[in-house]
């Protein structure tokens, strides 16, 4: 069925899919996650306002039973002067109203009111005693919506009593205190919420004191936590989201529920935007599926026009143009295929349409640099890595004729030659060359330039072929094999003329005896033992390089290792007065190595770190345990190595002969090379900071495991 329908259906059908996805994904994902945060701010401030009010409260009740407290201690130690103690009290007690102090079994009672409430009668006050929180010798009975008798109207009022039973000498005493707790019931039940809520206060039995709401609270919200506890209930016929948390000072709780519809406003909001804004990208989705559709149906249909001539063989008529720029190359790649089927139906051989495109397949995915000229020397094909060639020169492969290419400051020709052959009725020109590619100052690449053209018997070029053949590693190890033989002559020259000269001298001359004939025999000898030393350094890197040598992995404790090269190198530290400090940081230094080429390796920078400097040194060996790995630093505050050096210190042969000291000692220039293999083939690193403050610091690297090596 998709498959029937048109391009503006199918877009406006994709469009749909991707918002009711986005919308489905909304609604389980997002609206879920969204209304647990919104439950969570709203309810968290709901619970803040609470317990804001509630605190508040508690503040002026726990005032209220100090007071109480505060009056029955004096009351006990000044029985004389009760009046006077009441009056007081009663007119420094913000919200006390009433005072009675009875004595128990009787009918007498000391009456004091505060006056202006000297008109209410108090008589009708039903009592609901409770101990208190803060002290259980006061009593306290919370009435709101009380009325009482003023002047015969009945005015009601929120009460809060509190009693205390205290003892003067061998009599009892109650004494009762009456306090106006209409500002706090108000601040309880009318919290700033902007929303519909319902609040009340609860007793432990579960009872709701606070009359005319809309539902009563149940009994299973009050409990012994003393922070806001929060449920939801269905109270009623909605659902109500309930905050309950209890008094401090007295044993009543305070409840209030918020309705769901006031918590949930802002995820129901939410929904009815998404599904707004929905709508809305849905109508523009249409419009846009509409515009589009109708901007590549019209071309798609006239080139469908045109391809049908195609299709009937008749290649005659071209294809019309497309004023879109997207599909500029579609309409030039169907008119080229046009007048290159044009072309092959007039010659009728399909086979040659086979045969070319096999061979076209076989040159773009050649190795070799390919490329095809027309008449005009501009490029008509161009293989893969011909055309990533051209753009790191910055050529256009589209645009690129043969001139530019040939006429770049990078390109550079050279050994040109040309081969003729007359094969009739044309003649091929076969032009060769030797070319470099300057990549940047340090690296060039080489290649073998063939360029074959065909021309017809009025000499004009019809074709040509250009071939570049990749030389560059050919020619790298050509230098790389001349610059070794080189060396090695050089090195090996000074100990041949040696032992040649030496020997002549023996040979010819008798005027040499004993200790004189043993010292040019010692000097020979000398100098094939420097010879030998530099063909056996060279086979071990050449060896370790190819992996020739099987490496015998143990564990090796390096700490152990350094502590045997610093005895085996004592003699030589004293002879030029030098140092060497062996630190270590850690505790274990075991790896998993070949312990001999790991002692060769340690050797060797030791053994350059003596040599490269002068006397009364002191040389910093440092040892590092990483959970990984083991490092060992060897700095010996000497010669040191310039910037310039640096970077070719660790190849064959290579001296130093920036520093005049260090290139007076001898050497074969393959201990770091041999060191570097060494190290690479423990799949370790070497590395190296020079500077005049520290001489040399070379720090070896080693993992601690081998992994893919053979034991």
């Amino acid at each position: 069925m998709y498959n029937k329908l048109t391009l503006r259906n199918r877009i406006f059908l994709i469009s749909s899919l991707l918002v009711l996805l986005a919308y489905i994904l909304m609604w389980v994902f997002v609206r879920p996650e969204y209304k647990k945060a919104i439950i969570n701010e709203r309810t968290t401030i709901v619970s803040q306002l609470q317990e804001y009010s509630l605190r508040r409260s508690d503040q002026t009740i726990r005032n209220w039973l100090n007071s109480t407290n505060y009056l029955a201690e004096q009351i006990i130690d000044n029985p004389a002067d009760i009046e006077n103690l009441t009056t007081k009290t009663i007119n420094l007690t913000p919200g006390l109203m009433r005072i009675v102090l009875s004595e128990s079994g009787s009918d007498e009672a000391l009456d004091i009111k505060r006056s202006i409430y000297n008109n209410i009668d108090f008589s009708g006050i039903s009592r609901n005693w409770k101990e208190s929180r803060i002290d259980p010798r006061i009593k306290v009975s919370l009435i709101p919506n009380q009325a009482v008798d003023n002047n015969d109207d009945a005015v009601h009022t929120d009460l809060l009593l509190s009693e205390r039973v205290i003892q003067i000498g061998n009599d009892i005493y109650i004494l009762d205190l009456f306090f106006d707790a209409s500002p706090l019931i108000q601040e309880l039940t009318q919290i700033p919420l902007g929303g519909e809520y319902v609040t009340n206060i609860l007793t432990n039995n579960g009872e709701n004191i606070v009359p005319s709401r809309p539902f009563e609270f149940p009994k299973s919200l009050t409990g012994e936590a003393s922070y806001s506890d929060q449920t939801t209930l269905q109270l009623g016929k909605n659902n109500w989201f309930v905050m309950s948390s209890r008094f401090e000072t007295i044993p009543y709780w305070h409840a209030i529920a918020v309705e769901d519809n006031f918590i949930l406003k802002p995820v129901n909001d939410l929904i009815v935007f998404s599904a707004l804004a929905g709508a809305v990208i849905l109508f523009i989705m249409f419009l846009v599926s509409w515009y589009v559709s109708d901007r590549i149906n019209r071309p798609v249909e006239r080139i469908i026009h045109d391809v049908e001539y195609m299709s009937e063989l008749d290649f005659n008529h071209p294809v019309s143009s497309v004023h879109l720029p997207e599909f500029e190359t579609m309409e030039e790649t169907l008119e080229n295929i046009r007048l290159t089927l044009l072309r092959y139906q007039k010659l009728n051989v399909e086979k040659i349409i086979l045969e070319e495109w096999k061979n076209k397949y076989m040159m773009t995915y050649s190795e070799d640099l390919i490329g095809i000229l027309d008449a005009d020397k501009k490029f008509d094909f161009l293989n893969n890595n011909f055309v990533h060639f051209l753009e790191n020169l910055k050529l256009n492969p589209n645009q690129v004729h043969l001139e530019d290419f040939l006429q770049h400051d990078k390109i550079h020709k050279s050994k040109l030659s040309q081969t003729v052959h007359y094969p009739e009725p044309f003649t091929v020109q076969i032009d060769q060359a030797e070319v470099s590619f300057q990549k940047n100052e340090e690296e060039n690449s080489y290649y073998d330039f063939q360029y074959v053209s065909i021309v017809d018997e009025n000499n004009d070029e019809q074709a040509a072929l250009v071939i570049l053949h990749d030389k560059t590693k050919d020619r790298l190890l050509d230098i790389k094999r001349n610059d070794m033989i080189n060396i090695i002559v050089h090195e090996l020259k000074n100990p041949i003329s040696g032992v040649v000269g030496l020997s002549n001298l023996l040979l010819n001359t008798n005027d040499y005896e004993g200790e004189e004939q043993d010292v040019l025999m010692k000097e020979i000898y000398l100098s094939g033992e420097r010879m030998n030393t530099l063909v056996n350094r060279f086979l071990d890197v050449q060896r370790l390089e190819s992996g020739h040598i099987p490496l015998d992995f143990i564990p090796v404790d390096l700490l152990i290792l350094v502590e045997d090269i610093k005895s085996v190198n004592n003699s030589l530290l004293n002879e030029k007065n030098l140092t060497l400090d062996i630190e270590e940081e850690g505790e274990d230094f075991s790896i998993y190595a070949s312990k001999d080429h790991v002692y060769d390796a340690i050797q060797n920078i030791l053994s350059n770190a003596i040599k490269y400097g002068d006397p009364n040194r002191t040389i910093m060996m440092e040892l590092n345990a990483h959970p990984n790995k083991v490092s060992v630093s060897i700095t010996d505050y000497g010669y040191g190595i310039s910037v310039e050096d640096q970077s070719k210190i660790f190849d064959k042969f290579f001296r130093v002969k920036s520093n005049r000291k260090a290139a007076r000692q001898k050497g074969t220039g393959l201990g770091l090379a041999y060191i570097k293999e060494i190290v690479n083939r423990h799949h370790g690193d070497i590395t190296l900071e020079s500077d005049p403050t520290i001489g040399c610091k070379f720090t070896l690297i080693f993992p601690r495991k081998q992994e893919g090596e053979a034991a």
